[in-house]
Parts: C-alpha cells; structure tokens; sequence
C-alpha cells in the first residue's frame, strides 16, 4: 500500500513538474498565438490580417528567445537588442494594419507600459490606465465604435497627462488658480468629446456626468462632520 501511494505521489509530481516546464516555456509559435488572439479581438483583424500578424510575432519571439539564449554581459547591449526586436515588429504590424488599428494597437501597448509602471509604482495609477479604465466606461455606456473608441482613450489619455502634470506642479497657496486650470482641462476634454461622439452619445454622456457629479457631493456630504 505504502509503495502504491509512493508511486502515486510520484507520478502527480512529474506531471505537476511537467506541466509547471510547459507554461514557464513557451515556445514562440504559442506566444506568438497568445498575442495574436488579443489582437484579434481588440483589433477586429481579417482572416488574412490574422495570418499575417501571427508570422510577425512568432518571428518576433524566435528573436527575443535566441537574444535570452545568448545575452551578453553588456546589459545596455541586451536592452538595445530588445528594443531594435520590437521596433521593427511595430513597423511589420504597420504595415498589416490599418489607420484605426494602429491608432488602437499604439492605445494598447501604451496602457500595458501604464500597467506596468502602476505595478513598479505602487498606488501611483499612470496616465494610460487612467484613460483606458473611463474609455472602457464610455465604450460600455455610449456603444462606441472601434474608432470612436481609439479617439476618445486618446482624448482621455491627453486629460490624465494634463491632469497629472498639474497636481504635481499645482499652487500651494493658490486654490482658485488651481480650479481654474482644473475646469479649464475638463472643458476642453469635452469639447473634444464633443467632436467624436453623436448627438444621442452626446447627451448620454451629459447624464452620466450630472450622475457622477450627484454621486460625488453625496459622498462629500456623508463624510462630512456632524455638529455636537
């Protein structure tokens, strides 16, 4: 009995270990595969578009992969590499890719750079994150198309900079001239709305706003102090 269980436990631990190796190492076509079904759907690629963006990036993962295999020292050399790899990926893509998609596909890898300096910052939520995260709410609550979608993340990613930029350079005794660049930012993020979505769009974005808003100075009201 007891040998049984040992060959038991054995077995479960070499298909554990086995199974462990095979998601660890990709090789490039499953790679390539992962990244071409994103784009796939966040693109909305033809069948031959597909065909194509899939040969670019198993090309593009045999690369890095023989570039892990034999990196140098020289980890300035290894990063010039990688970056060389992948900017000419981007030109093959742009020329598979039509002026909508690249527009998205630049959208996208700017959101994972965001991800991914959020995840080395901390709590800090980068631009891009901020963008996509409301063209995401937009998209659901306004039925956006795939290039209304890429204008406004563009629109709102333009907003978070700005916004970021002046909370790190904003008056510390002048609140009014604060609010005032605030609103000045908001006012020209919606006139540049303004110019992509449709007149119904238009309006349902009006309500969700004054709903926002509402939400906004009810919560201030609740964590407000009580007199006694």
């Amino acid at each position: 009995m007891k040998k049984l269980l040992l060959m038991i436990f054995l077995a479960g631990s070499v298909a554990f270990a086995q199974a462990q190796t095979q998601r660890a190492h990709k090789t490039p076509e499953q790679k390539a595969q992962r990244m071409t079904k994103v784009l796939e759907k966040k693109l909305a690629l033809s069948a031959d578009q597909s065909a194509k963006v899939s040969a670019i990036f198993t090309k593009s993962a045999t690369q890095m992969d023989s570039l892990k295999a034999h990196r140098s020292t020289d980890r300035k050399a290894n990063m010039q590499s990688r970056k060389a790899i992948m900017a000419n990926t981007d030109a093959s893509l742009k020329t598979v890719l039509t002026a909508g998609q690249q527009t998205t596909y630049a959208s996208l890898k700017a959101s994972f750079k965001g991800r991914m300096h959020g995840k080395r910052g901390g709590h800090n939520v980068a631009p891009e994150q901020k963008a996509e995260r409301m063209s995401k709410v937009l998209q659901q609550k306004l039925t956006l198309s795939q290039d209304q979608y890429a204008k406004v993340n563009t629109i709102l990613l333009k907003r978070a900079t700005q916004m970021d930029s002046l909370k790190a350079n904003r008056s510390n005794t002048d609140r009014k001239a604060n609010r005032e660049s605030r609103k000045a930012i908001m006012t020209q993020t919606d006139a540049d709305l303004k110019t992509v979505l449709t007149a119904d769009q238009q309006k349902t974005y009006t309500e969700l706003k004054a709903q926002l808003k509402e939400r906004m100075k009810n919560r201030r009201a609740a964590k407000a102090p009580t007199a006694g």
